[in-house]
């Protein structure tokens, strides 16, 4: 990898990191960025929202935390785009998800897809 992609991945890492802290309270331990080709970015980002989240999980009330997220969300990601979007100086579309939010392995992935031209766009990819 080089050395522009390296700065790339740690700028990007410092946004993931202080979201998570901001509702999770944990550090760059729980994120990795994996720059996957010229034009697309995943964030992983192990457990969702917060202690209290994981307990409701672990105690079968994952439909609240899913409307919890619903909530929650919007949120994070008015932050996160912002910053986002002066570091890569360049527009992308993207997509949040919860995988595997009923097992230990709970992450919230997000993919960043890098555009020549347009907005910026959420759509699954």
């Amino acid at each position: 990898m080089n050395d522009i992609n390296l700065e790339l991945q740690e700028k990007i890492k410092k946004i993931a990191v202080k979201i998570i802290k901001y509702y999770r309270g944990r550090g760059p331990e729980y994120v990795k960025v994996k720059i996957e080709s010229q034009d697309i970015i995943t964030i992983d980002i192990k457990g969702i929202l917060s202690n209290l989240t994981e307990i409701l999980v672990n105690e079968g009330a994952v439909n609240m935390v899913t409307e919890y997220w619903k909530i929650m969300k919007p949120h994070l990601e008015k932050t996160f785009l912002h910053e986002v979007k002066t570091i890569l100086k360049k527009d992308f579309i993207y997509s949040w998800k919860i995988c595997d939010i009923e097992n230990d392995n709970r992450t919230v992935v997000i993919t960043i897809k890098l555009i020549d031209y347009g907005l910026i766009e959420k759509k699954d990819i």
